[in-house]
């Protein structure tokens, strides 16, 4: 389920992944810096999550600076904790980040 979260005189884009029983828990997840919520292993992350029960709202945001990225995830869970649709009874954040450069490299 596609939704923007208003965030000062911007938007930003998010998704649910609804799991098909009724949330208990929730993860609010974002990126890395310099990606977006559609890399595939969020994607991959969110249905995972919503498969086992766990809903899931990921989000972009563009903001490399720490205290606007802290600003934008303060706003998304104010927005879930005023969902009609989601009550849940706790919600765990995270931020993925990519790993650049070569898998599997050793240390020099």
């Amino acid at each position: 389920v596609k939704v923007k979260i208003p965030f000062g005189n911007k938007y930003l884009d998010a998704v649910f992944s609804v799991p098909e029983k009724k949330p208990t828990y929730g993860v609010i997840l974002t990126h890395g810096a310099g990606g977006d919520m559609n890399f595939p292993h969020l994607v991959s992350l969110a249905a995972c999550l919503a498969s086992h029960g766990v809903l899931c709202l990921r989000f972009t945001c563009k903001g490399l600076n720490i205290a606007y990225r802290a600003k934008a995830f303060k706003t998304v869970v104010e927005y879930l904790k005023l969902s009609d649709d989601y009550k849940l009874s706790g919600v765990f954040l995270a931020a993925i980040a990519r790993r650049c450069g070569k898998q599997n490299e050793s240390p020099k």
